[in-house]
């Protein structure tokens, strides 16, 4: 019978790491969120979130590397913003549950396409195609995300010697 276990091992062998980390992410979160100031909705925070889950969690793994962090959010948010077009552009699209459900999955299943072709997988920037493909967005939304992708990258880099997976 195994035994129930509800703390990591490795949590027990160095518990300063994690707590470190942790606090890392939050000083990067509230310099994103606040510093650079709510302008976004909840959806595209929550794929910021996800993604520097990765970054502070899974530093050492592809998917938190600048080219996937970076190059991912941007073809997805690319993606969203073209497939949001037909929303913007014609009268009556913005209501109709089962169109914008169709453009989500489009918008999805493309930027899974644009980021597997590029070698830029990065699961959480596929959240963002989703947001920007049927949400109103503008170009303050745009550069909020890039930047809060580019700090969470900057972040990364400054501290790749020091960070260790988590996860």
């Amino acid at each position: 019978m195994s035994k129930l276990r509800l703390i990591d091992e490795r949590f027990r062998e160095d518990p300063g790491h994690y707590v470190l980390q942790t606090l890392l992410a939050f000083g990067v979160i509230a310099a994103i969120v606040v510093g650079m100031g709510i302008l976004t909705s909840g959806t595209v925070v929550a794929a910021l979130g996800a993604s520097a889950f990765i970054v502070f969690a899974m530093p050492h793994y592809k998917t938190a590397r600048a080219r996937h962090l970076i190059g991912g959010h941007a073809i997805c948010l690319s993606i969203g913003l073209v497939c949001s077009v037909p929303v913007r552009l014609i009268d009556g699209l913005a209501g109709n549950e089962i169109v914008l459900g169709l453009i989500a999955a489009a918008a999805v299943s493309l930027a899974i396409f644009g980021m597997v072709v590029t070698d830029t997988e990065h699961p959480p920037a596929a959240g963002n195609a989703l947001a920007f493909a049927i949400a109103s967005f503008g170009v303050r939304h745009v550069l909020f995300t890039l930047g809060a992708v580019l700090l969470l990258a900057c972040a990364r880099h400054l501290l790749r010697g020091w960070l260790r997976d988590l996860a």
